[in-house]
């Protein structure tokens, strides 16, 4: 911010002290220069610098800056118009005093006034130009640096999800749970291979896309459950409700896929009875503000913080998957995890947007 600032200031003292130069130098080939005109100089000088402070503030305060294009144009003329306006105002009073000794409220130059409107305008309107335009290239530069950053954390999502997904001792299990129902109930065997293969497909695929609908999220993820399901048998059991009006919402890929992780890794996993996992969804309103979708995972276990407990490849999920939805959806998203009566509960906030609906 500070940075930011000094860029703005040297910004502006550096333009207008070159406009100024560019009229001096006009005089000087003119030979119009005397004590007069520098003073006049100055004064324009200090003037485009405070009018033109003036006009940013009014422009970052009006909201100016996220507005389309068609709605900015007229505004930035009247708002150029206006500031040309009280410029020349105080100009002609600056110019008059200097010259006559008389403020301009006493003896009102008119027709200085109706002269200088135009070109004070014009400059102002030059500035607005130059100025939206910085703001702008400040703007694309964020975007590149958060689209580098959200396909870095895509990558690290990717990978991990590989790991988690095709590290050998889940494919050791879930290859062992289907053999064992080759004989048993062949059926179910050719289910579960199905239900692999999906999940391998989205695994390979996670990283190429930024969302995916929550109902598709949701299937892989139940697809992924059940394949646990066959492992731990009666120590497991889940249920996905998805709510009709989410079901389309775009969500980050292996987003529920990642927390069912988590719940089965440190929370069935650990209890030699097993528990229970509950997935479900719902959109919450708020007043004045767009509403939030809510993703619930709950699940029988005992919650320990990440200080508590050996960082593993379901706890490097969670981080990176807080890490997408800042980048997606910015601070409101949010991803909290607590215990509470021997269940785990996280809940995921990600606000509606214009890209995600």
């Amino acid at each position: 911010m500070r940075r930011e600032k000094a860029i703005y200031w040297l910004t502006q003292v550096s333009g207008w002290f070159g406009y100024v130069l560019l009229i001096l130098f006009h005089n000087l080939l003119a030979g119009n220069v005397d004590s007069g005109i520098i003073k006049v100089l100055a004064a324009n000088f200090v003037l485009g610098v405070s009018v033109s402070h003036l006009l940013r503030a009014v422009i970052v305060h009006s909201g100016m800056l996220s507005m389309k294009i068609l709605k900015v144009v007229p505004r930035i003329i009247g708002l150029s118009v206006a500031a040309g306006a009280f410029a020349a105002v105080l100009y002609a009073a600056v110019s008059d005093l200097f010259f006559t000794g008389v403020p301009l409220i006493l003896s009102p130059p008119f027709g200085l006034l109706a002269e200088l409107l135009f070109p004070f305008a014009t400059v102002y309107l030059f500035w607005s130009v130059l100025y939206f335009a910085a703001i702008f290239l400040k703007n694309y530069e964020r975007e590149e640096v958060k689209n580098l950053r959200l396909a870095s954390s895509m990558a690290e999502v990717e990978l991990s999800n590989l790991r988690s997904q095709l590290n050998p001792h889940f494919m050791f299990n879930a290859l062992n749970s289907i053999r064992a129902l080759v004989d048993e109930n062949p059926e179910q065997a050719k289910v579960s291979i199905t239900r692999l293969s999906r999940i391998l497909r989205g695994s390979l695929l996670a990283g190429k896309q930024n969302l995916v609908p929550l109902r598709e999220e949701a299937m892989l993820t139940s697809d992924y459950l059940s394949l646990e399901k066959i492992r731990y048998e009666e120590r497991l059991n889940y249920s996905v409700d998805i709510a009709p009006d989410t079901e389309n919402i775009g969500v980050p890929p292996v987003l529920l896929q990642t927390l069912a992780e988590n719940a089965v890794k440190h929370g069935i996993s650990d209890l030699p009875k097993g528990g229970a996992i509950k997935i479900s969804s719902a959109l919450k309103e708020i007043k004045n503000k767009p509403a939030n979708l809510i993703l619930t995972v709950t699940n029988t276990g005992n919650y320990r913080p990440a200080g508590q407990r050996k960082l593993n490849g379901a706890s490097v999920g969670i981080e990176n998957s807080r890490r997408r939805l800042n980048l997606l959806f910015g601070e409101d998203a949010r991803l909290e995890i607590s215990g509470r009566d021997g269940y785990v509960t996280c809940v995921v906030t990600i606000p509606l947007q214009e890209n995600n609906l």
